[in-house]
């Protein structure tokens, strides 16, 4: 059986998409196009916003795993509880601005970014979704209940659909290619436009420690023995150690995805 899935009326969907234009804007050193799209995320997933409320409740369903199959149940039928406190009309409304922003300041394009997880957004939104029929609604909480009493793995997997085919053909080849802690970087930085940065403040605090370690491994290789990039080496570390005072911003984030990029130029020489 075929689901139906209205990625555009998907908000996690949505949010996801631009996540991914984000990144790509950072890749290309696009910083106009990064400060549009920023700017659009947090003006629509603004805390309090019922796109933010509803994208917390597609969050916790979808970052929860390894719970008995009662906790499960439990916890669906909560979730979906809390998904009826939202009003639709409501929804309907933010996602329709949203979507004009996205297609007329960003382009229609933007619906094509490759999102890896697009198959479990497309389960929850249709376990939410009053249109979807009791059959499908059925079968979908049961995968959805198997997914959550095991251990979730990328969406990676061997997914032989139309749309899947679509998005990894437009998918972007740079940012295919970034290295995985850049790629969780950007992921946490962005996330944090939606919630109060906690998240992102403890992945950065563990980023920053370990870049420190690692440089300090290497401060005794043979290419950092001149003058000239003993002092560099130094300026860097000075750097890691201010950022502890600091508020997240866009040039702390695009300084440390330099140095994670001088990191693995060390490892690598």
């Amino acid at each position: 059986m075929r689901l139906k899935h209205n990625k555009k009326r998907n908000t996690a969907f949505l949010f996801e998409t631009l996540t991914r234009e984000y990144i790509k804007a950072v890749v290309k050193k696009n910083t106009a196009r990064q400060t549009l799209v920023k700017k659009i995320i947090k003006e629509n997933f603004a805390k309090g916003s019922v796109l933010n409320q509803e994208l917390k409740i597609y969050r916790e369903v979808l970052e929860t795993e390894e719970l008995s199959k009662s906790e499960a149940e439990k916890m669906l039928h909560e979730a979906k509880q809390r998904y009826k406190g939202l009003s639709d009309q409501d929804i309907f409304k933010s996602q329709n601005k949203l979507i004009k922003e996205m297609n007329y300041q960003l382009s229609s394009g933007v619906f094509g970014n490759f999102v890896p997880n697009y198959k479990s957004l497309a389960t929850v939104y249709g376990i939410f979704n009053n249109k979807t029929s009791i059959k499908e609604k059925m079968i979908l909480e049961e995968k959805m209940v198997e997914s959550l009493t095991s251990e979730q793995e990328e969406e990676q997997q061997h997914v032989d659909n139309l749309t899947y085919k679509t998005f990894v053909e437009g998918f972007n080849k740079k940012y295919a290619d970034l290295p995985e802690n850049q790629k969780d970087l950007l992921t946490n930085y962005i996330a944090s436009f939606s919630d109060n940065s906690i998240g992102l403040k403890i992945y950065m605090n563990e980023q920053v420690s370990d870049l420190k370690s690692k440089l300090i491994s290497r401060s005794d290789d043979d290419a950092l023995q001149s003058d000239q990039l003993k002092e560099k080496f130094e300026q860097v570390l000075e750097k890691l150690e201010t950022y502890k005072n600091k508020e997240i911003d866009d040039i702390m984030v695009e300084e440390v995805l330099k140095i994670q990029d001088l990191v693995r130029e060390l490892e690598d020489a």
